[in-house]
């Protein structure tokens, strides 16, 4: 299983605050500055609303900006002058090696997938044989391509179509995992794809939703609308619109599943964490089950203290958020 970096708040003083606060202290802006700087996450372009720059050869970018395209929260402490950046997924939930679901929801959009294509692909299989089984890398890759977490995106897209049974509006056919453009209403085929690629994606009268031409761009337009959810920043570099409902979204309005509650589906209470707990629980467990198998009883013995260390800690975290209500 791939390990889980540990969460912890990072307080940053001095040279973080000439991001926020200025940067005259530092001496005069070189020529060097002058030039165009690009800033890269996980090999994809992001843009800021402040260039960064180049001083006294050291390149100053706007930190709360970078830090929340990484799914992590920034405060200023105007009192002590402090930068404080927290991730809020993983500092109560302190953990290595394994994955565990916060039990509010609050678990960021973005982020490495943490399950592999095969775990994903049995558990779907498992729920109906006759699912398309090149769904699991998709997710991974193009998840992988935004940012977004694919394996939670898949297993979003597990709950939307019912496991790829369907029996809704929209028809396996469309390659629309996620409803996008289903209202409830039919399409005239007369509707405005708001510049995504008409040869890609398209609207057909009497149908619910958009209809996409291959798995692989359904699979897109949907991680797209998330990363429109999640990301102020355009599209990533050499990506092409698909999704007709992406500049209908408020950008950046929502950073964890449970954010989507009431956005992505309404009412939606319970949305953001229903995919959580009801779908992506059982790849989790069905990803433990597969380690177990291989395990030795040491190694079982060992997996099953820190499990039970988990529990513990969860207990207090729960504890905690009884207490303060």
């Amino acid at each position: 299983m791939k390990k889980t970096r540990k969460g912890t708040g990072v307080l940053i003083v001095l040279l973080l605050m000439t991001m926020v606060i200025g940067t005259s202290f530092l001496g005069p802006i070189s020529t060097e500055a002058q030039q165009i700087i690009k800033i890269f996450i996980n090999g994809r372009e992001i843009h800021t609303d402040v260039d960064p720059v180049i001083i006294s050869d050291r390149t100053m970018v706007p930190v709360r900006f970078v830090t929340e395209e990484l799914g992590m929260e920034v405060d200023w402490d105007g009192v002590n002058r402090h930068v404080l950046i927290t991730n809020p997924v993983l500092d109560d939930n302190e953990y290595s090696g394994s994955v565990t679901i916060p039990a509010d929801g609050k678990l960021s959009i973005m982020g490495d997938s943490m399950l592999s294509a095969q775990v994903l692909q049995d558990l779907m299989l498992a729920n109906n044989p006759s699912a398309p089984s090149e769904l699991p890398a998709l997710y991974l890759q193009i998840g992988q391509d935004y940012g977004i977490r694919g394996d939670v995106a898949f297993c979003q897209a597990a709950k939307e179509t019912g496991w790829w049974k369907y029996g809704g509006l929209v028809k396996a056919y469309q390659n629309n995992y996620c409803g996008l453009s289903a209202t409830g209403k039919a399409a005239t085929g007369n509707e405005d794809l708001r510049g995504s690629d008409p040869t890609r994606v398209w609207f057909t009268e009497g149908v619910h939703g958009a209809i996409f031409k291959t798995p692989a761009d359904g699979v897109e337009a949907h991680v797209q609308h998330l990363y429109a959810y999640v990301s102020k920043s355009p599209l990533p570099a050499g990506k092409i619109l698909l999704d007709p409902r992406f500049v209908l979204v408020t950008r950046g309005i929502a950073q964890t599943w449970s954010d989507l509650d009431g956005r992505w589906a309404v009412p939606g209470v319970g949305y953001g964490q229903s995919i959580l707990n009801d779908y992506y629980a059982q790849a989790i467990n069905n990803s433990d089950s597969d380690n177990m198998v291989s395990m030795t009883p040491e190694e079982k013995i060992a997996q099953l203290e820190k499990d039970k260390q988990l529990l513990q800690l969860e207990v207090l975290r729960l504890q905690r958020l009884l207490d303060e209500k």
